[in-house]
């Protein structure tokens, strides 16, 4: 009987034993994970608040502004007295690999929603971009022409392309405001499942989506890519 209650004597021992050294070493990972937890709610603040700084606001990986209608082939509308100057959102240049040239229209060239008016080529790929309302092509920006690059650099900004006289007040129908931003989330996120079906990957560290490099994308893939998103 004694040598029963030492063996169920020293198996007690040995099970807190186990259960304490388990114990801490569950404090000491719940400890090191803590930092960590803050150190990357920290740098999520701090990017949201650079972007603010910007004029932006963040719409999940991408960045979104303020003050835009957002048109369904990922270019965005911004009226400048009786014209709507015109560029590409941040998931559109984000698709680019890279901008080595961009065709435009020509101004006073009438123009249809959906109609491809302009051209940015990305070496051996070239994305179509769709006129994102009915009108008349009034301007275009000759710095794009001179400095392709700023097409995904300044994409809210200098990058912005051509200017339409709009035919009709179609084009107040454009989302905005929170509206667009959910879409322009959501739009993101498909686009990371399209590189994820078609590429093997999603985004990058950090939650900042990846650009296909043009040597992983074949004719096909570019082609579902562009019509998927520009819609062209």
């Amino acid at each position: 009987m004694a040598p029963a209650l030492d063996l169920m004597t020293a198996m007690g021992v040995f099970l807190i034993g186990l259960l304490a050294r388990t114990g801490i070493v569950v404090g000491v990972l719940l400890l090191l994970l803590v930092p960590v937890a803050v150190l990357g709610a920290g740098a999520r603040s701090l990017r949201a608040l650079r972007l603010r700084g910007k004029g932006y606001r963040s719409a999940g990986a991408l960045r979104f502004r303020d003050g835009l209608r957002y048109a369904p082939g990922h270019t965005w509308v911004l009226p400048d007295g009786a014209r709507l100057r015109v560029g590409l959102d941040d998931l559109a240049q984000k698709l680019l690999p890279w901008a080595v040239a961009v065709e435009l229209p020509r101004p006073g060239q009438p123009v249809e929603a959906g109609e491809v008016v302009a051209r940015i080529s990305c070496g051996g790929q070239e994305a179509r971009v769709a006129a994102p309302f009915a009108g008349r092509i009034v301007a275009i920006n000759t710095d794009v022409l001179r400095e392709p690059t700023l097409v995904k650099s300044e994409s809210y900004g200098r990058g912005w392309l051509f200017a339409i006289q709009p035919a009709d007040g179609a084009w107040r129908g454009l989302p905005d405001g929170e509206t667009a931003r959910g879409w322009l989330r959501d739009e993101g996120e498909r686009l990371s499942r399209f590189y994820e079906q078609h590429l093997g990957y999603a985004s990058a560290d950090g939650g900042e989506l990846l650009g296909p490099p043009a040597s992983l994308l074949g004719a096909p893939q570019w082609k579902a890519l562009t019509r998927a998103f520009l819609r062209t």
